[in-house]
């Protein structure tokens, strides 16, 4: 067997903390939907941004309308990925399909050995044995443990208007879990196979599961500011999208573990529906100098479920509404944001719900420093701590960077590149 590039679960890309190529798909099965962009500006800043500027207007179309005068064409695009494998489920995995490979080498090669003496027949099998115990060991150690990973990668070209903003989008999320299920039987197969010098590691009971889901769209947004007042200004904006959501499932026993058939990205492994959605968003910003901002976003407004007939699993993509609030002045904003419902799940788990907290501290004009801390309200999602950083020389290109770490040894990063012309 082969040293391991990419696992039957096809989640090493955690190893690398590189997404896959079709989609660049990444789900989680013990993770609900977290469906809106995953933009580096918001992470950094505890996934909040619900009220920070045009530049945002992927988390709330309403966006749209806020920008200054002097603010042009804006390009973005984003790419992050996020990864939880407190029990190295990815490395042990590795490990024990290159000792099972090793093992079934010894074994069904000891006519081939050269042992002549008892004491040699021994030392043979002592090592053998320890070699199953090995390989035990690293099957309850991670037995039924979780890898997890989510990703997301966007796009948005935005042109700022003061009668009617618009943009044109790109979005994909998406997570994708893994696990190994030991088979306590497998235990007497490996020692049987000691004693009858033949081992077929096909006769091994234990597999590898995945699950998971992506959300592809694509589409058009765009804001009206309804009113213009002395006191305030309220804006409305919605999003209309083409949407597809693809369902992975596959199972596959430890000894497929290296076989090109068993990829999750395989057709037969999938199940998608595609349709169209609407998002609307709803901003609001009062003061003198219009330092309270507050936000309401409701996405996707039309349910979508996709079903595996196969495996009668079922997913369900539902509406979702979260509400934002911040102060802003010239060199500091404090934002939270709370989801007023739960998000999409499958349907046998239960759903998670977020509430965040952020700061950004802007320098000098072009220099941003951003930190955050997000939690699950229904405990289900790992808390997560977030950091970041943004450099805009002369306000035309701009590079956001941001990093966070959580429970379980969760860890991520996002990139953000934009562009003003």
């Amino acid at each position: 067997m082969a040293p391991l590039t990419y696992s039957p679960l096809n989640i090493l890309c955690l190893h690398t903390l590189k997404p896959t190529l079709l989609f660049m798909l990444l789900m989680a099965m013990a993770l609900p939907s977290y469906g809106e962009s995953f933009t580096a500006k918001r992470t950094g800043q505890g996934f909040t941004g619900l009220t920070q500027d045009f530049t945002s207007s992927l988390s709330n179309p309403a966006l749209l309308t806020k920008f200054d005068n002097d603010d042009d064409i804006f390009f973005s695009l984003n790419i992050g990925v996020m990864a939880s494998d407190k029990y190295g489920v990815v490395d042990t995995t590795k490990e024990i399909s290159d000792n099972l490979d090793n093992l079934a080498n010894d074994i069904n090669g000891i006519q081939w050995q050269n042992l002549q003496s008892q004491d040699q027949v021994k030392s043979y099998s002592d090592d053998l044995n320890q070699q199953v115990d090995d390989i035990i060991a690293d099957f309850k150690k991670i037995d039924n443990k979780v890898v997890r990973v989510r990703n997301g990668l966007n796009f948005q070209m935005i042109i700022p208007n003061q009668y009617l903003s618009f943009g044109l989008f790109t979005n994909q999320y998406g997570r994708i879990a893994g696990t190994l299920e030991y088979s306590e039987g497998d235990k007497k197969i490996l020692n049987d196979a000691i004693s009858s010098a033949n081992l077929n590691l096909n006769d091994l009971a234990s597999a590898t599961t995945t699950l998971g889901y992506s959300i592809a769209e694509a589409g058009v947004m765009a804001a009206y500011p309804a009113f213009k007042h002395a006191n305030y200004d309220f804006s409305i904006g919605s999003k209309i999208k083409y949407q597809r959501i693809d369902l992975y499932y596959n199972r596959g026993k430890i000894s497929e573990f290296n076989d090109d058939d068993f990829e999750i990205s395989n057709d037969e492994n999938i199940t998608n529906k595609s349709g169209s959605n609407i998002d609307l968003g709803l901003y609001l910003a009062w003061g003198a100098e219009r330092q309270w901002h507050v936000a309401l976003v409701s996405s996707n407004l039309l349910k979508q479920t996709v079903h595996h007939v196969a495996q009668d699993i079922t997913f369900t993509l539902k509406n979702s509404t979260v509400f934002g609030l911040s102060y802003q002045n010239s060199w500091l904003s404090l934002a939270t944001e709370i989801d007023l419902t739960d998000r999409a799940q499958f349907a046998a788990l239960a759903p998670s719900k977020y509430a965040g907290v952020g700061a950004e501290f802007r320098f000098y004009e072009h220099i941003q420093f951003r930190l955050g801390y997000r939690t699950d309200l229904n405990g289900i999602d790992d808390d997560i701590y977030t950091a970041g950083i943004g450099i805009s020389p002369w306000t035309v290109f701009a590079i956001d960077i941001a990093a966070f770490t959580g429970d379980n040894d969760t860890i991520g990063a996002a990139l953000q590149l934009s562009l003003k012309i």
